[in-house]
């Protein structure tokens, strides 16, 4: 795939991305993890994502985190919903999964490399957005150049138990030279006894069968042979068992004594496996799997959903109680780069023009900053997109008996965002008001059957409960717009 291909193939919500390593203090085993993040750090690069990694420090506010490690969270570190857990964990039946982590691979999106992890998480938290990705290739993995004398006959690291040491100490018998790196040795280190080895091993720490792609796949990518336990029923790409010298547990200790007999055939294995794993792109591979991180979702939205969840629209609310499409806030510092999870579709981020009209039903009376959030009403709408409004009107009964309202409304409450929009600093887009209604009280009903007219009956306090409002966003014609640079220009003079 060119460079062009792969730029073309980046979906926007992907265009900034953090690959965060998961270290808890004095922990060294995260280390595991370096080699592929360096290789989904160059595959996101080649894509045209603006891409870095840090350690314990996600993005918050814009952007999708990739993280790695996430089974070692403390129930306590708040991770962003922008986040995609790369799980690559083990998760085979029967297997405790700590419940904390369960709930962190209920609230977001994953990646994984296993078919059988994906439906055993899917199994485990009901979350449809677990989805498989091939681990692959890029160039910059291949860094390892072979030690002019390769001393190590068979190389092994790990974290040792029976099954393993057993095979271990059935080679030694065979009089090979086995090295055994301790637990917690990666980077340079690991890469220097790589180097001197003809031979790296990989035997399962559990029996079922799932082959260790992340270990292999660095291994593939510098040119060495990778002995492999392998069962017929070994979860394991095609592909990959080609590259590999996969065989049962049985038949390990044999074929290495046979592998290091034949130079000739070792060396032609080395090639052989580096040809076959540098066809993954792991670019191409990614750029396959993103797109189904985010569905299509509604283009209507009701803001504030509460208890008036309504199916055919997106519900954003910032209770959890009420259970909504995306849990969150939109008048925050990341705007509408925000990335949110939603049960229903995913990763969601919320572009400007992206919906065609925006309810908000008893809402405005409740935020403090409102406007920052007609603001992002007004970008959020398409040109001609309607806005409707269910506000209580100042004199009503209810405008105040609720404490957590900070705000009433009356006929003069939209000015500021229609006429006077050059105050807010909107000089672009304003909304027009379309419809104003008034629902009655009891009491204004009284007053209405005995003839009191609308606006008299309007300034009568109790007479209304709420107003129905309905604002349309248009564009500003130019002539608007250089008015409103001017009234904004003078207006700082004045300041």
């Amino acid at each position: 795939m060119s460079a062009a291909q792969r730029s073309g193939r980046l979906p926007r919500l992907f265009e900034r991305v953090r690959l965060v390593t998961i270290q808890p203090p004095g922990y060294a085993h995260s280390g595991a993890f370096a080699e592929l993040v360096d290789g989904f750090r160059a595959a996101f690069a080649a894509l045209g994502a603006q891409v870095d990694a840090a350690v314990n420090q996600p993005l918050a506010g814009e952007g999708v985190n990739f993280v790695f490690g996430a089974h070692l969270i403390a129930p306590e570190y708040p991770l962003p919903q922008g986040s995609i857990i790369v799980n690559l964990e083990q998760m085979r039946r029967g297997m405790h999964v700590q419940p904390h982590y369960v709930e962190l691979l209920k609230r977001h999106a994953v990646l994984d490399y296993s078919a059988r992890n994906v439906a055993r998480i899917i199994e485990l938290t009901g979350n449809r957005h677990v989805h498989p990705c091939r681990i692959g290739y890029m160039p910059e993995l291949t860094r390892i150049e072979a030690a002019p004398v390769q001393d190590i006959d068979v190389l092994f690291y790990g974290v040792l138990n029976e099954r393993r040491k057993n095979i271990l100490d059935g080679l030694a018998a065979a009089g090979i030279k086995v090295a055994v790196l301790p637990p917690g040795v990666y980077g340079a280190q690991r890469d220097a006894a790589i180097a001197r080895a003809k031979i790296v091993l990989n035997v399962h720490f559990y029996e079922d069968k799932v082959h260790e792609i992340v270990r292999s796949s660095y291994l593939l990518a510098n040119r060495k042979i990778v002995v492999s336990e392998c069962e017929t029923d070994t979860e394991i790409d095609d592909d990959i068992r080609e590259a590999v010298i996969a065989v049962p547990y049985a038949g390990i200790v044999e074929t290495c004594v046979a592998l290091l007999r034949d130079e000739a055939r070792r060396a032609a294995i080395e090639r052989k496996g580096y040809e076959i794993f540098a066809r993954r792109d792991q670019a191409a591979l990614l750029a396959e799997v993103l797109p189904k991180f985010s569905l299509p979702f509604p283009r209507h939205l009701n803001l504030g959903s509460g208890k008036a969840y309504d199916a055919a629209k997106l519900n954003i609310d910032i209770d959890p109680k009420w259970k909504p499409d995306v849990l969150g806030n939109l008048v925050v510092p990341g705007g509408l780069k925000q990335v949110f999870f939603s049960r229903r579709f995913g990763l969601v981020r919320l572009e400007p023009g992206r919906f065609d009209d925006i309810s908000t039903i008893d809402v405005l009376e409740h935020v403090p900053d409102l406007v920052a959030l007609m603001t992002r009403c007004l970008e959020l709408l398409d040109v001609g997109g309607t806005m409707r409004i269910v506000v209580p009107y100042d004199l009503s009964w209810g405008a105040w008996q609720d404490p957590t309202h900070v705000r009433a409304f009356n006929e003069r409450s939209w000015l500021y965002y229609t006429d006077w929009h050059w105050y807010l600093g909107w000089n672009e887009a304003r909304f027009d008001v379309k419809e104003m209604g008034m629902k009655l009280s009891a009491v204004g009903e009284a007053l209405r059957q005995r003839g009191t007219a609308g606006d008299e009956l309007f300034r009568v306090p109790r007479a209304v409960d709420e107003m129905q409002v309905v604002l349309v966003k248009r564009l500003l014609s130019e002539a608007e717009r250089q008015q409103a640079l001017a009234y904004q220009a003078g207006r700082r003079d004045a300041d």
